[in-house]
């Protein structure tokens, strides 16, 4: 099974979270490990690829995870509202 880790940058978005919005974000990303790779099961959750390789986990109806596929991992990049979340991909190149 897929590990879910998260970056500096991801864990500083994490802890900006108020206690009850930390805990959906941890509900939601323990969750992805068995959905990820069976689109019936991940359109659920509200996993949606961004660009090849880069993908998006909804959180609740403002928060958002971006996150990569490495080998045996899922690396969480940066946590945040939609504002913060075109802000990151404006920054990335494609």
């Amino acid at each position: 099974m897929l590990r879910v880790y998260l970056t500096k940058r991801a864990g500083a978005g994490f802890r900006k979270l108020g206690p009850e919005t930390q805990e959906s974000c941890l509900r939601a990303l323990r969750s992805l490990p068995g959905a990820f790779g069976r689109p019936h099961v991940h359109a659920g959750l509200g996993v949606r690829q961004l660009r090849p390789g880069l993908y998006e986990l909804r959180v609740n109806l403002v928060l958002r995870a971006i996150f990569v596929r490495s080998a045996d991992a899922l690396e969480v990049q940066m946590i945040g509202d939609h504002a913060e979340v075109r802000q990151y991909l404006s920054g990335r190149d494609t």
